[in-house]
């Protein structure tokens, strides 16, 4: 490694490199705001292809019947070359809502050009600076790009103008801005950058007949309503509860929703008065009933994971308000609390009723998450991030008791990671790696952020390092003297703030470092089959011969000598009887040998 000693210093200094704690934003539950929503439609000519049926109409008016009163201003405009205030902005009330319904009819494909930049102006006009009393929130759909009668420079100019000064009006008017994209074709880009520079969501609509489910998705987004949990098409209603609105999507053409009462009979569409409200269109039915009987109901209809039960009631749930986009390893606390005609409930004996439950949806997999209450407080809190996944998040929370049921749902998008990373291995001496991240100054501040790395070897040694910045949002680290044929592991961490100026810590996937210029073994050469000319073909056939004839000497294999059959065991009693005759035979030798001996010891006196 290059300068070891100096990262030796880093290598001791790892524990306290990790150690960070990670920053939390504050997502306090505050006073409801006044729902402002400002939806603005494309009529151009191009509408004739991709929106043949006109389900832009239907979609309108399933947003304009789902609207809360009182507390909900509201507007419609569409544009082509000219912008036309088509329902007046204005507080949300049943003449309103009656008005937009009626003019829903007006809505076509006939326009010429399209002009983005007036509509946005138009729609915005009545407003000269934000108000934090007011919760404003624009819908945009176009199915194209910015086109001008003047020609393609004007049309140029208008675009960079959204982009260099409407963008910076929406965002100091904090207006959030939501965009539909009704074609492949659409200027995405600029949609996108609208969206995100607001806070706001973005959606591709692959077929109009998405339209309806995407401006419900996206109404959720700009209003808070209260609903009651809606399990298999059952839901109850409580006696507080003074109106309720029921959603239900069909499959197109097929037979009206029905709902079944808590007695068993029935309502349908015949029966509409002027305590029920029937809007039914093709592929759904907005069923709206002022004081509804309390007890369990049933939705005579298929089951829809976006059907939907919102209810106007002096006992609401409130809760924290989170962003509509946040990063992979945002932390948030999160708050919640019932109130009863504005207040919040704070007797113990009714919260010692009340179960509270959290839950994160994502897709079809849900995972509760803690959601507490202190027994001397009427707060409950969670804290939210963890877990998270890149995409759609659906956090739901549901207050129930035996004799009433809330709910209320947000959804976020959470974005995988602000950076982009690339890797590139140096022409040198000795293996070197360059690694470079630039950051979207969109989704995080290049200003706030720092980046550092944490190199792990093979062996588990860790190596950490702090990216140097090279530019307005971008950032460099060139590794050397790295082992050959050796994978390395490089995590970044990153710390900034978003261009909200909320805190964020994040850790995206690691990189694994690859030698892309190891020596690799050469594969074996398959011989190649000489042909041999015409002339040699005797010779050829006779070296065949040989090479076939040592071929078999070689394989055949020598006859095996006979074997050796192996001597049978010796006997106890053999062993015995051998024994005993050697011992007898030397006894004998000893007996010879002493005679011998004996008779050769004479006396001198007997010799003479």
């Amino acid at each position: 490694m290059s300068d070891y000693a100096m990262s030796l210093v880093y290598k001791l200094a790892l524990p306290f490199f990790l150690l960070f704690t990670l920053p939390v934003t504050q997502a306090a539950a505050a006073s409801e705001p006044i729902s402002d929503v400002r939806v603005v439609i494309d009529v151009s000519g191009s509408m004739k292809q991709n929106d043949p049926n006109n389900l832009r109409a239907p979609a309108m008016r399933m947003l304009v019947g789902l609207m809360p009163e009182d507390e909900t201003r509201a507007g419609v405009w569409t544009f082509a070359q000219m912008v036309n205030m088509l329902v007046p902005w204005r507080e949300v009330n049943d003449e309103w809502r009656q008005n937009a319904i009626e003019k829903s009819t007006q809505i076509h494909s006939h326009g010429l050009f399209t002009n983005i930049e007036q509509a946005l102006q138009k729609a915005t006009a009545n407003q000269k600076q934000a108000d934090p009393d007011y919760r404003r929130s624009m819908i945009l759909l176009s199915d194209g790009f910015v086109d001008l009668k003047p020609g393609k420079a004007a049309t140029q100019a208008s675009r960079q103008r959204i982009l260099d000064k409407l963008v910076a009006r929406l965002k100091a008017l904090q207006i959030t801005v939501h965009t539909i994209a009704l074609s492949d074709n659409a200027d995405h880009e600029l949609l996108k950058a609208l969206s995100m520079a607001t806070d706001g969501w973005y959606r591709q609509a692959d077929s109009a007949e998405e339209l309806q489910r995407i401006f419900l998705h996206l109404f959720e987004q700009s209003t808070n309503r209260d609903t009651v949990p809606l399990a298999d098409n059952q839901f109850s209603i409580d006696k507080s509860v003074e109106e309720m609105t029921v959603l239900a999507f069909r499959q197109p053409g097929s037979a009206a929703t029905k709902l079944q009462l808590p007695d068993g009979t029935t309502l349908e569409q015949s029966q509409q008065s002027e305590r029920i409200r029937w809007l039914h269109e093709d592929s759904f039915d907005l069923i709206t009933v002022e004081q509804p009987v309390p007890g369990q109901w049933q939705i005579n209809a298929e089951l829809d994971p976006d059907n939907r039960v919102m209810v106007v009631t002096d006992m609401q749930l409130r809760t924290s308000d989170l962003p509509n986009n946040v990063l992979v390893g945002e932390q948030f606390d999160f708050e919640a609390r019932l109130t009863e005609k504005g207040e919040v409930i704070s007797r113990p004996a009714f919260l010692h009723l009340v179960d509270g439950q959290l839950v994160r949806k994502k897709a079809t997999e849900l995972n509760e998450l803690p959601l507490n209450r202190r027994p001397d407080e009427a707060v409950y809190r969670a804290s939210l991030g963890t877990g998270f996944e890149a995409g759609r998040n659906d956090v739901i929370v549901t207050m129930k008791s035996a004799t009433f049921e809330r709910q209320r749902r947000q959804s976020i998008n959470v974005i995988a990671a602000p950076i982009s990373i690339d890797t590139t291995q140096l022409e040198q001496p000795s293996r070197s790696h360059r690694i470079e991240v630039e950051a979207d100054a969109g989704l995080i501040n290049p200003d706030s952020l720092s980046i550092t790395a944490l190199l792990r070897e093979q062996d588990g040694d860790e190596w950490p390092y702090e990216m140097l910045k090279i530019a307005d949002n971008r950032w460099r680290l060139t590794l050397t003297d790295l082992e050959p044929e050796q994978d390395y592991t490089l995590s970044l961490q990153l710390r900034g703030a978003t261009p909200e100026g909320r805190q964020v810590f994040l850790q995206p996937e690691a990189i694994t470092l690859t030698d892309n210029r190891a020596v690799q073994p050469e594969p074996a050469e398959a011989a190649t089959p000489v042909q041999e000319p015409e002339a040699n073909t005797t010779e050829t056939e006779q070296n065949i011969a040989e090479q076939q004839e040592t071929e078999i000497t070689q394989t055949v294999a020598p006859a095996p000598e006979p074997e050796v059959a192996p001597a049978e065991p010796m006997s106890d009693t053999m062993k015995l009887l051998i024994g005993n005759a050697v011992i007898l035979f030397l006894l004998l030798v000893g007996i010879i040998w002493w005679r011998r001996q004996t008779a050769s010891a004479v006396p001198a006196g007997d010799l003479i």
